[in-house]
């Protein structure tokens, strides 16, 4: 049995899925605070499937890039449980689990989370066949550099399929700057903690020590950024 979860963005997931299939998933567009929310419904997934947190065999998380406070908050609470469980975890990228939303695509998923400060953090993958392959691997760009890149990679005029919350700050931007551009209908746009569990299951990944679990973030924190300027400790 896998329990997997996202708290990477204002929507959360929790899942459980075991050799079968998918048990059961709770899938909401906005949590509030990932602290309150998320130990609440982990025990609501477990206590409604009749499963115990003992018989968890391992746990798996989108690990970024996403919401830094979201993903400390993620890591934390699973490192928390599997410490305690003795078990191990497994991680996966957000923007992976969320392409995954259009699973046997015919063309590239272009899954879009919002950054703040003008930037987006964005991919490319060819779900064709079933899982995720990256064309663009993971990264953090203002949407004039992605609309360049897929321009570079000849998308530019072929379709694109966009998906993930950041389209509710740039829909309009990819319609104007992609004439292939098409957007994912809004239900598809939140990250699914089933498909961070099937990422796991298809790639066989047994997980890692607790201890070795930590966030990507790709680029520095606020208070990263303000304690490398210069008078920033005064």
């Amino acid at each position: 049995m896998i329990l997997a979860i996202d708290t990477s963005s204002v929507s959360g997931s929790i899942a459980l899925v075991d050799d079968v299939g998918l048990v059961a998933e709770r899938t909401v567009s906005h949590t509030g605070t990932h602290s309150q929310w998320l130990m609440r419904n982990i025990s609501g997934v477990l206590d409604d499937s009749g499963v115990k947190l003992s018989e968890i065999r391992l746990f798996a998380m989108t690990i970024g890039p996403g919401s830094f406070t979201g993903l400390r908050i993620g890591v934390s609470t699973v490192k928390a449980l599997a410490w305690a469980e003795g078990k191990k975890v497994a991680a996966v990228s957000t923007l992976e689990a969320l392409a995954l939303n259009l699973p046997r695509s015919h063309v590239p998923v272009c899954p879009v989370l919002d950054a703040r400060k003008g930037e987006v953090y964005t991919a490319l993958y060819d779900t064709s066949g079933g899982s995720a392959e990256a064309i663009v691997k993971d990264g953090a760009l203002a949407p004039d550099s992605l609309f360049g890149l897929l321009r570079e990679k000849g998308f530019h005029s072929g379709p694109v399929i966009f998906t993930g919350s950041g389209l509710g700050a740039y829909s309009e931007e990819i319609k104007g700057a992609l004439k292939g551009a098409v957007l994912a209908p809004e239900p598809l746009w939140h990250i699914r903690a089933s498909n961070v569990a099937l990422i796991v299951k298809g790639r066989g990944l047994n997980g890692v020590d607790p201890g070795q679990l930590s966030p990507v973030y790709l680029r520095k924190s606020e208070a990263e950024l303000k304690a490398g300027r210069p008078g920033a400790d005064r």
